[in-house]
């Protein structure tokens, strides 16, 4: 309710929200992603591969990936709006961001779950 009270308050108020809470799933992952190199130390590609093998890692790797891609189009979307003054070739731009970041996201969805 409180957030449904804030966005028709403040129009801008959910994007920000988002960009906040996909910055910590973001910076979570990355301690999380440190944390286990430091531990498991993988050096071979064998160790690599067993790096990346848990199920439950990659799960949160594709959970990166996606608050990642969310993340980029939040940011350069509003950077468009800003700094680009036709508006027609605001909406191309925003077109090629988002179709580059879904094509990134199945890449990355078929790398972690395949």
């Amino acid at each position: 309710m409180l957030l449904e009270l804030l966005t028709k308050r403040y129009p801008g108020m959910r994007a920000w929200l988002t960009q906040r809470l996909t910055g910590l799933v973001m910076a979570i992952y990355s301690v999380l992603a440190l944390l286990r190199f430091f531990i498991l130390q993988p050096e071979s590609y064998e160790a690599w591969l067993s790096f990346f093998q848990p199920i439950w890692w990659r799960i949160a790797s594709l959970l990166f990936w996606l608050a990642l891609s969310l993340h980029a189009w939040l940011g350069i979307r509003d950077v468009f709006k800003d700094y680009v003054p036709n508006y027609g070739l605001q909406m191309v731009l925003q077109k090629i961001l988002l179709a580059l970041l879904w094509i990134y996201l199945a890449w990355a969805g078929w790398l972690m779950l395949a």
